[in-house]
């Protein structure tokens, strides 16, 4: 559920394609979101809020040249 929110998310920005990265350290796991949609993307002030509703300890979002990033940390 988690992880369908983030790509979510970054599929709202419009673009062709979305990537999504994994890593682990120290017993926690990151899920990252890219929308691959270079400018600004629309703010949801609601996501964040969402995903540490579901069980996120961290979570955030930034935009790159690359397109929108949205980030989970989850304790595992």
């Amino acid at each position: 559920m988690l992880t369908e929110l983030l790509v979510r998310t970054a599929v709202a920005d419009g673009g062709r394609r979305v990537s999504v990265h994994l890593a682990d350290q120290n017993r926690q796991a990151l899920i990252v979101a890219l929308s691959h949609q270079p400018g600004l993307a629309v703010a949801d002030a609601a996501v964040l809020p969402e995903l540490t509703g579901l069980g996120a300890v961290s979570c955030g979002t930034d935009t790159a040249e690359d397109g929108r990033r949205v980030w989970a940390v989850l304790d595992l």
